[in-house]
């Protein structure tokens, strides 16, 4: 499978800075390792997969369970139904949630996810601002409303769901710093 949608540079910085993520982080599908790049400069540890195959194996997942990972993080962009391995397989395995990166008609409740945000309540959303860049190839024209979502165990989250804005993501090199 090749990596058809491209992460964008900067744009886990926009879900460290909305949401409270500490701990160990599994990212279940990274060919490149651009989301575990990315989430390793602000200091996570983070354990990523490069096989497509793993995702729907129950025995890959179960031994990953074991490792105790905090939090599963993925981009499930283009994932089509892949997505709902990661999903499902995320939360049973992260001991705080899973973090996915996605279309805001993510959380349309169509047939494919209907059950899934049915089971669990998502705890964060953070809305990306400008548009985030995805296509990589054969075009570079794929700007979609895109979404951090994070779905957290029940003894977890609070009850409602946090809605945040990522503004600027893409720029976050060039913001001023603030004075102490």
């Amino acid at each position: 499978m090749d990596d058809f949608y491209s992460i964008p540079k900067g744009v886990t910085h926009a879900l460290v800075k909305h949401t409270y993520m500490t701990g160990s982080i599994l990212v279940p599908y990274d060919p490149l390792g651009v989301l575990s790049d990315q989430l390793r400069s602000h200091n996570f540890k983070v354990t990523r997969n490069e096989d497509v195959e793993n995702l729907t194996d129950p025995v890959w997942w179960v031994s990953e369970k074991q490792k105790n990972y905090d939090w599963v993080v993925a981009s499930t962009m283009g994932l089509s139904d892949l997505s709902e391995y990661i999903l499902e397989y995320g939360m049973q395995i992260a001991l705080e949630g899973i973090a996915v990166l996605d279309r805001l008609s993510f959380i349309e409740p169509v047939a494919k996810r209907r059950n899934f945000l049915l089971k669990h309540r998502m705890s964060n959303m953070v809305v990306l601002s400008p548009r985030p860049k995805f296509r990589a190839i054969g075009s570079t024209k794929d700007s979609v409303t895109s979404c951090w979502f994070l779905f957290q165990h029940p003894d977890k989250w609070r009850d409602n769901t946090q809605i945040s804005f990522g503004l600027n993501w893409d720029r976050v090199d060039q913001l001023p710093s603030l004075p102490l």
